[in-house]
């Protein structure tokens, strides 16, 4: 049945490319291959997730989302998009949604959230975040939400679009080679990859180079080191030193976690600096949800160790815990980014920055769990539990630091920042 189906395919793959270079231009290509399945019509057995998502993620997540059927949405990048609709379903939160995307910076998360943020259904919020995401440079400033929002409203654009015949190229490719190698002296140079909107410069002041300073910007002003809303937190690290201590781990590790150790963390924290412009952004996220009565939780992915001591080497140890101590007063913060025995096993992690899809299983549990401990769903992710504990019950944690602002509660492999209440 396959060899059958694998030769009509291949006969009607022939037809649709033929008749694009025939002159039909994109708009029949892209009705018989649709690549997205805006409204798919013939099933050319595609290999559609693998080639078209990774091609335009946010794309891909629009033409997916229902509005009225998410009621949890989690929002972010790779590390984000790696805790997968199945994971949540598998353990009953049915009507969970990921809506994050591969390589996704702040302006892109907020872009999707004013993009759902009317749902009446969403009653939870998973927002992936970093430290490294609020530099004004990351990812430069690419913002491919507008386009998706354009191209899955307006099926007139993107049947038009040779951007989109460009993927269903790609796509052709993958599954039928032969076919599409016989053609190529025909194929025209389908042209533009998906188009990012510039940022919007900043007015903020720069960090001096030269004051070995971070500097944290706020509504009422401009402050150094340490600064959290109205209240100093410490003099240096005070109060909170050592909660980043990292005993030195000395060991040979794979190329491709050695490169991104050294070249990736130098271009992350070399010339760092916080941006309050894309901190307004999730701060207006965190005020949408309180105003709505959605549950807002933050949840910071795990790197290896290794990476970890990045941040420390390029002197932001105070960046990096001032960042969790300003969302803590935003919403909850479950945080998996420290030192511990899941940070330092390479075989639990694809690279230096991902984990492997048991961690990512492992992750939602435990974010159920802190979205609403009493939930079903939260109760089989409790029986489902391994060597990772967030400190959701009192037997689960194992200290505690706290000053007059925020309280932090660590447990396994996990650590929950709250506002002291």
């Amino acid at each position: 049945m396959a060899s059958v189906f694998t030769s009509t395919g291949k006969i009607v793959t022939t037809a649709i490319v033929l008749a694009l270079f025939a002159g039909l231009g994109p708009m029949a290509f892209n009705l018989a291959v649709d690549p997205y399945d805006r409204a798919p019509v013939v099933d050319l057995d595609l290999y559609k997730e693998k080639v078209s998502e990774k091609a335009h993620y946010p794309l891909w997540k629009m033409l997916r989302y229902r509005e009225r059927e998410a009621d949890l949405v989690v929002l972010g990048d790779s590390r984000a998009r790696a805790l997968r609709d199945k994971y949540w379903h598998e353990l009953g939160a049915g009507g969970a949604f990921n809506f994050a995307y591969g390589g996704a910076n702040i302006d892109e998360i907020h872009a999707t959230f004013e993009h759902i943020k009317t749902d009446p259904e969403i009653k939870t919020l998973v927002v992936g975040i970093q430290l490294r995401s609020f530099d004004i440079d990351h990812k430069a400033g690419q913002n491919r939400v507008p386009e998706a929002i354009r191209l899955a409203n307006n099926p007139f654009e993107y049947y038009s679009s040779w951007f989109v015949s460009k993927i269903g190229w790609r796509n052709l490719a993958a599954r039928y080679p032969d076919v599409t190698t016989a053609i190529a002296d025909l194929r025209p140079r389908l042209v533009q990859p998906a188009r990012a909107a510039a940022p919007a410069p900043s007015d903020l002041a720069r960090i001096s180079e030269s004051c070995g300073c971070v500097f944290l910007e706020t509504r009422t002003g401009t402050y150094g080191r340490g600064y959290l809303g109205r209240t100093r937190h410490w003099d240096g690290l005070d109060h909170w030193s050592g909660i980043f201590d990292i005993d030195v781990v000395d060991r040979d590790l794979p190329k491709v976690y050695a490169r991104q150790v050294t070249k990736n963390a130098r271009s992350d924290w070399r010339s760092f600096n916080f941006e309050e412009q894309l901190w307004e952004k999730v701060a207006a996220i965190a005020d949408w949800a309180s105003e709505n009565d959605v549950r807002l939780i933050f949840v910071i992915p795990p790197t290896i160790t290794e990476m970890q001591q990045q941040i420390e080497s390029y002197g932001l140890a105070e960046a990096n815990l001032n960042f969790r101590l300003r969302l803590a007063h935003l919403a909850p913060v479950v945080d998996f980014d420290f030192d511990n025995h899941l940070t330092r096993d390479l075989s639990r992690f694809t690279d230096a920055y991902h984990f492997n899809s048991k961690v990512a299983r492992l992750l939602v549990g435990e974010t159920l769990q802190v979205a609403d401990a009493d939930s079903m769903a939260a109760r089989t992710a409790h029986l489902a539990r391994a060597d990772i504990a967030c400190p959701v019950h009192a037997s689960d944690q194992t200290r505690e630091i706290s000053d007059d602002l925020v309280t932090m509660r660590e447990g396994t492999a996990c650590r929950i920042w709250r506002a002291a209440e």
